[in-house]
């Protein structure tokens, strides 16, 4: 059997969605998901779904996910094309398109959604027949070209930036927009960014700091199917700006999993997050997700501590000596970055008990 030409393929794929769109008049088709399609995979909490309907007969439409409406959309009469950005809950997200019609009637679409989170255990991997859709390339862009700039903004430029600790760092950074909302990526991905703690490159909408096209051992399989993909591991673009946590892993006696992996998105989200320091959860919730054993809120040592904490060391729902105004969490002793001391204490050195100066000076 002759094997199909993926060129043809994909040029065909591409000649009938420009079909979709250009066609008008949906005749007996009111209401119509253009994208994304089902069973797509996605790492952020929000998905940008695009729906055609028929201003003529369409009054409204509203989005539920899990059955619960996020979205109303009141449509104008020369409108056919309506494309918002739909919050995700972790794992599956069952999302369903209603138009209200002019006379009474209600017409609907479905599709399934899953958000994938290592995190969480519920959303480590998807089910079976979700797969991520790559939208950024000849083939999907052309559904948004007609109203959408899809060209990437401005050019890459070497930039000097202030950052932690009134430290100058030179790096290659797309040029930073005096108004973020000019971007070409804002219209769509701005939900991404708006959430309390915001990553720099992010919130001035520098995506081609980190999107830069590149491909790491992690997803090699990936080349080529997206403009903006960011390697994986991604340690080393991180590294361009956190040079300061960088020259802590080369020093460590002991390390951590994902920053040892050179994963760290695995648990900070590098757009922006409700936790500080951009973290997939608050920091006690994060750290028990995979210590399991901590999660009591009780430290192993219990045979060296009061006998006030009932046979354990707290680790979270106390004041933090170490650090004044913040609560006590793992990370008040132990660096998730990795350490010059044992078990990422904050220390020094192979003795693990000299970190309990921190807080106990006597």
């Amino acid at each position: 059997m002759t094997e199909k030409n993926p060129s043809l393929m994909r040029n065909s794929l591409l000649a009938g969605l420009l079909a979709l769109l250009t066609t008008t008049g949906l005749g007996a088709e009111t209401l119509k998901i253009v994208y994304p399609l089902t069973k797509s995979v996605y790492y952020e909490s929000f998905a940008n779904i695009s729906i055609r309907t028929d201003p003529q007969k369409v009054k409204k439409l509203e989005i539920y996910n899990n059955g619960n409406k996020v979205i109303t959309i009141n449509t104008e009469p020369k409108k056919e094309i309506y494309c918002k950005s739909v919050p995700l809950n972790i794992a599956l997200n069952e999302i369903t398109v209603t138009a209200v019609l002019k006379d009474g009637q209600s017409r609907k679409k479905n599709l399934e959604l899953f958000l994938q989170k290592e995190v969480y255990e519920i959303a480590e991997e998807p089910p079976y027949g979700f797969k991520k859709i790559y939208f950024h390339n000849d083939v999907y862009e052309a559904l948004c070209a007609k109203c959408h700039n899809m060209n990437p903004d401005k050019g890459l430029k070497t930039a000097t930036m202030e950052f932690e600790e009134n430290t100058n760092v030179t790096i290659d950074s797309l040029e930073i927009l005096e108004n973020p909302e000019e971007s070409n990526c804002y219209t769509c991905h701005r939900k991404i960014t708006e959430r309390k703690n915001g990553h720099a490159p992010s919130v001035n909408f520098m995506c081609l700091t980190c999107h830069n096209g590149e491909v790491g051992e992690n997803n090699l399989y990936e080349e080529h199917r997206s403009r903006y993909l960011a390697p994986d591991p991604i340690e080393n673009v991180c590294f361009k700006c956190h040079d300061r946590i960088e020259s802590i892993m080369q020093k460590n006696r002991s390390n951590h999993g994902p920053t040892n992996s050179g994963r760290c998105n695995i648990c900070h989200n590098p757009h922006s997050s409700p936790n500080q320091f951009f973290l997939e959860k608050p920091i006690w919730n994060l750290c028990v997700t995979c210590h399991a054993e901590k999660a009591t809120g009780k430290h192993v040592i219990s045979s060296f501590v009061y006998s006030r904490n009932k046979g354990g060391h707290p680790t979270k729902g106390r004041p933090d000596p170490s650090r004044p105004g913040r609560e006590l969490v793992c990370s008040s002793c132990h660096n998730p970055h990795g350490s010059q001391g044992v078990f990422l204490l904050r220390t020094k050195g192979p003795i693990a008990f000299s970190v309990c100066k921190r807080c106990h000076k006597k």
